[in-house]
């Protein structure tokens, strides 16, 4: 009885998550993001260029990475990514690729983005992305293909506004369920030299909308502390530390929920190359 009851919440959790399609779901995360309440719309970091497209731009080495997180410690809720950021003239690709689930029910992710700058002050980016869902054995599979986008603005240097859109098309999965179009806007300011301020609404145009608070603390170059709130049900308070290990970028996040516990999460990228992208 106790298996059978575990199981029943993981299942209602995961359709849940398909039902809203929050950005903490089945879309791309990271650890720094997960940090700071998930906010990513306006920043300049290595990972965020799959969750705001125009993010891209600002990534001019070549990386590979690696993500996981284990969702209120339930392995049938673990969530892994890997990502790959491929510099070009005049912008640079994003690739994404990601796992929501377990054998039973679970969800699987492909995306390609494009990002480039628009100009001194603006930047740019779009992205396509394929999703299927797996379903228990007595129900079909269903698939669904998906466009995406957004723009930075920087008016100057120690501000940034990120706009972004999935699915603005309405693609669904068919009769099995929706994929809700979301609309996000981010704010990123930088008030000195280690800190750096984010907050960021989502509105996934079937529930209230979502606000996230995010704070960063650059204790030296490539090393930071971070703290975040999201309001989003099931998140919450969130912290987490950014390290940098040679050529390795390591970044570990905890959020905590009052019903459901802990989770934690870790991002590991490499970069090739000198370290001479603008990420803030």
């Amino acid at each position: 009885m106790e298996l059978f009851r575990q199981l029943s919440i993981v299942l209602l959790l995961l359709f849940q998550s398909l039902s809203v399609y929050s950005q903490t779901d089945i879309r791309p995360v990271s650890g720094a993001a997960a940090a700071m309440g998930n906010c990513s719309l306006s920043m300049q970091g290595n990972w965020d260029g799959f969750t705001n497209q125009a993010s891209l731009a600002y990534q001019r080495q070549f990386w590979v990475g690696a993500h996981h997180e284990n969702r209120f410690m339930l392995s049938e809720l673990g969530l892994s990514m890997l990502g790959v950021a491929i510099p070009v003239k005049p912008g640079t690709f994003g690739v994404d690729i990601s796992h929501l689930g377990f054998s039973g029910f679970s969800t699987s992710r492909a995306g390609l983005g494009y990002g480039m700058f628009l100009g001194k002050r603006f930047a740019a980016g779009v992205g396509l992305a394929f999703t299927r869902m797996q379903l228990p054995a007595d129900y079909r599979n269903a698939t669904a293909f998906t466009v995406e986008g957004g723009v930075h603005y920087m008016p100057t240097s120690k501000l940034t506004f990120g706009f972004y859109v999935f699915n603005p098309t309405g693609s669904t999965f068919d009769d099995l369920g929706d994929l809700p179009t979301l609309m996000g806007l981010g704010v990123t300011y930088l008030p000195s030299q280690n800190i750096l301020l984010a907050f960021q609404i989502d509105d996934d145009t079937q529930r209230a909308p979502t606000f996230r608070f995010g704070l960063e603390y650059r204790v030296m170059e490539r090393t930071a502390l971070r703290l975040g709130y999201s309001a989003a049900s099931p998140e919450g308070i969130t912290a987490g530390v950014g390290l940098p290990i040679k050529g390795f970028d390591i970044d570990f996040s905890l959020s905590h929920h009052q019903q459901l516990g802990f989770t934690p999460s870790l991002s590991v990228a490499y970069l090739f190359g000198k370290k001479d992208n603008k990420a803030q």
